[in-house]
């Protein structure tokens, strides 16, 4: 899930790992997702350490701690707090825009040196002092495999090569290759990381990198399942009609480093 929008949404520069609080319509996005969401819980919530996903995190937790009889959690014990919990992850935070934090769109394509490297290598070429969409790629999904290592193969069974057949060599590399079925896991992240995450699971080539996005508040679904990754939908948001911005940026697409 993408957080909702922050304060740093809306000034309309450049934000990558700056804090910025939800905003007042942020609030209520993470409101709708988590009552989207409350069904499918509880279960851990990872997240961007950034205020803005760490708030939204809560919001997920609260809502499922709120479904959750007295009675039941008497019963279910120290579960309860096992599956009730945000756990920020540094590695999933929006990527690091280094000198051009903060800055006007403008000033980037006012830089031409720097937008002809990106036009050149969208995916390699690093902001100054900042990161690229490798690096950005890299980090994520590392932490994702440790999602997924956690809550399915650790959990639920083992890794072996006995049981992959030579067709499925690519589920050795990425290890997520499990025998039994794992726990449910929900990750809360801003546009890039969750780009990262779904561009590498869509095999979307670097000079397209820029065509998928998200709206705060957005919920998309990833099943793996044995050597399988089945994305199952994408920024989902029929939770937030009603709610009135859709949480678009144009700049936010567009062939360069914005995020949110």
């Amino acid at each position: 899930m993408r957080h909702g929008q922050s304060s740093g949404n809306i000034g309309g520069t450049l934000m990558g790992q700056s804090d910025h609080l939800l905003t007042e319509l942020g609030e209520a996005q993470a409101r709708a997702a988590a009552a989207r969401l409350a069904p499918f819980g509880p279960m851990p919530v990872y997240c961007s350490d950034l205020p803005r996903a760490m708030a939204t995190a809560e919001h997920i937790v609260r809502a499922w701690s709120s479904r959750l009889a007295p009675e039941a959690a008497a019963a279910a014990g120290a579960d309860v707090g096992a599956h009730h919990r945000v756990l920020p992850d540094s590695r999933l935070r929006e990527m690091d825009l280094g000198d051009y934090e903060g800055r006007s769109w403008e000033e980037f394509e006012a830089d031409h040196e720097l937008t002809a490297a990106f036009a050149a290598d969208p995916f390699g070429t690093a902001l100054p002092n900042g990161e690229s969409l490798a690096h950005l790629e890299t980090r994520v999904m590392a932490a994702v495999e440790d999602v997924v290592a956690a809550h399915g193969i650790a959990a639920h069974g083992r890794l072996s090569t006995d049981v992959v057949a030579p067709s499925d060599a690519s589920a050795l590399a990425t290890g997520f290759h499990t025998i039994e079925p794992g726990e449910n896991a929900c990750i809360v992240a801003h546009d890039g990381p969750i780009r990262a995450i779904l561009n590498h699971y869509l095999g979307v080539p670097p000079e397209k990198w820029w065509t998928l996005s998200t709206t705060h508040g957005g919920v998309s679904l990833l099943d793996f399942s044995d050597s399988w990754v089945n994305i199952r939908f994408i920024n989902a948001t029929s939770h937030l009609a009603g709610l009135g911005d859709t949480g678009y940026v144009p700049s936010e697409s567009a062939d360069g480093p914005a995020a949110g």
